[in-house]
């Protein structure tokens, strides 16, 4: 399970690399194709959202109308928020169909989210989530392992994320 995890490490941290530098060339590509980028090159961004993701969840700062300049930077920096969100799915990611969770352990003090799942053929995985709070209202999210929940409802996918958030 952890050997895995490991094992895909570097592979995810190249992809999110990719996904940052190609960010700005694929956002201007979105203003002649549309928010959703296509075929393989959808897989630097979500799988569960197009470009325009952040103004359909309501994500401060997400504008809708937005042209030219703003949109390309709007849309660019959807990209750096969710870096290979498809590839940590599509490549890296367990297949959710048939998936389980065997263990869950849930905290509230600080928050503190453990899951051990198994897919359908019987291979374990895990997620680990943890808010640590920092100070001034800021808290350290820190996501490891698999996502517990399959948001483009095929893959759990590949987690590694350690990004400060405002409370």
């Amino acid at each position: 399970m952890t050997l895995r995890y490991l094992s895909y490490w570097p592979a995810n941290l190249t992809l999110v690399l990719l996904s940052w530098l190609l960010s700005p060339l694929l956002a201007a590509l979105s203003l002649l194709t549309g928010p959703k980028l296509p075929g393989f090159l959808q897989w630097f961004s979500t799988t569960d959202a197009d470009l325009d993701g952040g103004i359909t969840q309501n994500v401060a700062g997400y504008k809708a109308g937005l042209k030219a300049w703003r949109l390309w930077w709007q849309r660019t920096c959807w990209i750096c928020r969710n870096p290979a969100h498809g590839w940590q799915s599509e490549l890296l990611g367990m297949p959710a169909a048939g998936s389980i969770i065997v263990r869950q352990a849930i905290s509230e003090t600080p928050k503190n989210q453990w899951y051990v799942m198994e897919t359908a053929r019987g291979v374990r995985f895990f997620c680990f989530k943890r808010d640590q709070p920092l100070f001034g209202g800021f808290y350290l999210k820190i996501w490891l392992g698999w996502v517990n929940k399959a948001y483009d409802d095929r893959n759990h996918h590949y987690a590694f994320q350690i990004a400060p958030k405002r409370a």
